[in-house]
């Protein structure tokens, strides 16, 4: 039996099970809404729609539906089809996964307001680095020793450097060699870190500049961080 959490900004569908992090999601969006909407300079006209699971199983057939095909990687928990937040969340680490619908919400955004629902331009490495730089969830590697701590674990357990324009999602994005959602975090810091503000906003909307960062972004990114980290 599904409940329901409502506001100006969002909707959220929930098990019981999920109340907590429902409620502090209703809260989290309607302050990243804000946010997001100067960033992509639009307005939103309808509310963001939640749909939380507490069942793998039920979140797996609620994707493979919409799709109308079976889809989706081993390790994923949350998507943004039909421009609403799915996700998968265990009860017990409801709260750890809070920026779940912010990381989703970047998405849905960059996709229908700068790719223009277009799919194919979609740089993943990109998109992927984005949502988890703006939604906030890396927020506790804004204390240097944090944030020194873990870039020399991702430094240490990437064993090889992968090219991040030609990866997807599967296999090929997290393996024993790397995990490109660390790298492609690491990559847009970096960016972030080295590009004056507005250059750096403005990327956002420059498909073939990613494109060309992402020749040997990890590269870059690991001399950057090597040399301010001793490594």
């Amino acid at each position: 039996m599904m409940e329901k959490a409502i506001s100006k900004n969002c909707i959220v569908n929930y098990p019981s099970s999920l109340k907590e992090l429902s409620i502090e999601t209703i809260q989290l969006l309607n302050e990243k809404i804000i946010e997001y909407e100067k960033i992509f300079k639009v307005k939103l006209n309808e509310p963001i729609i939640v749909n939380y699971f507490d069942d793998i199983e039920k979140f797996r057939k609620f994707i493979y539906d919409i799709r109308q095909e079976e889809s989706l990687p081993e390790y994923a928990k949350g998507t943004y089809d039909e421009g609403m937040v799915n996700a998968y969340i265990e009860p017990d680490k409801q709260i750890k996964r809070k920026y779940t619908a912010p990381h989703e919400l970047f998405h849905i955004m960059y996709m229908k307001y700068i790719l223009n629902n277009d799919y194919s331009i979609r740089i993943i490495w990109y998109d992927e680095g984005m949502a988890q730089f703006m939604s906030g969830e890396k927020e506790k590697y804004s204390n240097k020793e944090k944030f020194r701590e873990y870039y020399l674990k991702i430094r240490s357990n990437t064993k090889t450097i992968p090219r991040l324009n030609k990866l997807i999602h599967g296999e090929s994005f997290i393996n024993d060699e790397y995990n490109a959602y660390d790298l492609s975090y690491l990559s847009i810091r970096y960016l972030s870190e080295t590009l004056p503000k507005d250059e750096f906003n403005d990327l956002m909307s420059n498909y073939h500049k990613i494109k060309k960062y992402g020749e040997d972004i990890v590269e870059k990114m690991f001399k950057y961080y090597d040399k301010l980290f001793t490594y």
